[in-house]
């Protein structure tokens, strides 16, 4: 059987530290379809992993929520 494999690297500012950048993984990890979580603190990125298409907005909102700044999202 086939999966899609979709990739999102967002880039994020606010992060200091690794309780932020944990506290950011483990709520992307949450979200529906997500595969895989990676964040990069010194990059101030996360790279998502998923089976299908995650919608921007809900990925804005959950990093935002938690007091940090989306300021760029690539990926499909």
């Amino acid at each position: 059987m086939f999966h899609k494999k979709i990739k999102k690297l967002v880039t994020i500012e606010g992060m200091m530290c690794n309780h932020c950048k944990n506290k950011v993984e483990s709520s992307l990890k949450e979200l529906e379809n997500v595969t895989k979580v990676k964040v990069n603190l010194a990059n101030k990125t996360a790279e998502i992993n998923s089976n299908e298409v995650i919608n921007d907005e809900d990925i804005k909102k959950t990093i935002t929520n938690l007091g940090y700044q989306v300021t760029h999202i690539e990926g499909k």
